[in-house]
């Protein structure tokens, strides 16, 4: 694990309930990293306004900054994602994949990126960065959450960043079917979100037994 730094968390919460499921799993990753010495922010999605993109390509004009020429609450998130050591991406599971509060961010930022992927002249304003994904559902993870997990691994690449590790909580519909099991789940993996490679694997709740899925190549 990194030891003795304090890291930059920022948590995008894409759940339209403060208080639901996927706000409590956030609470208790949340709590472990302040506790092992890291700053987190979190930001409602549900309170911003972020429009969608407009694919005009005028960020791509900009090599030095995003450039998103919208006036709206998803240019200072942007700022603040670049900002960021780690980022959070958290949603419950709707339609086999984000919320429309977190889908509408993600295709924002698009202008975090320049060139076509895995081009040489692709880079990408976020290299190196942390990124993790959050997700609950009320269902079974097989045939219901596997596209969020290929897209998010995607996202990934684009991105340039660093997996800092997937965590999917499924088969729990209220905040009071998740139990201690899952709480411990939580905080492991907050503790292994900095460590020195990066997460091998996602981390799977069938109900209330763990178990682990290797990514795939």
């Amino acid at each position: 694990m990194i030891r003795g730094f304090s890291m930059n968390v920022l948590s995008l919460f894409g759940g339209p309930r403060k208080k639901g499921n996927t706000a409590t799993v956030l609470g208790w990753v949340e709590n472990e990293l302040q506790a092992l010495g890291h700053q987190t922010e979190r930001i409602f999605l549900g309170s911003k306004t972020v429009n969608g993109c407009l694919g005009c390509m005028t960020c791509k004009d900009n090599a030095d900054e995003p450039g998103c020429i919208q006036k709206d609450d998803g240019a200072e998130i942007i700022r603040k994602i670049t900002a960021s050591d780690a980022v959070l991406f958290v949603s419950p599971l709707y339609f086999w994949g984000f919320s429309a509060q977190m889908k509408a961010l993600v295709d924002r930022c698009f202008c975090l990126h320049r060139g076509v992927c895995g081009s040489s002249g692709h880079t990408s304003f976020v290299e190196g960065q942390r990124q993790a994904l959050i997700v609950t559902a009320a269902d079974p993870f097989e045939n219901n959450a596997e596209q969020l997990l290929t897209s998010f691994q995607r996202m990934l690449v684009y991105s340039k960043a660093s997996c800092a590790g997937e965590f999917l909580v499924h088969n729990c519909k209220e905040p009071d079917q998740l139990g201690s099991d899952i709480k411990k789940d939580a905080t492991r993996f907050a503790r292994q979100m900095f460590n020195d490679r990066e997460a091998p694997y996602a981390i799977l709740i069938p109900g209330g037994a763990p178990h682990w899925v290797p990514k795939a190549d």
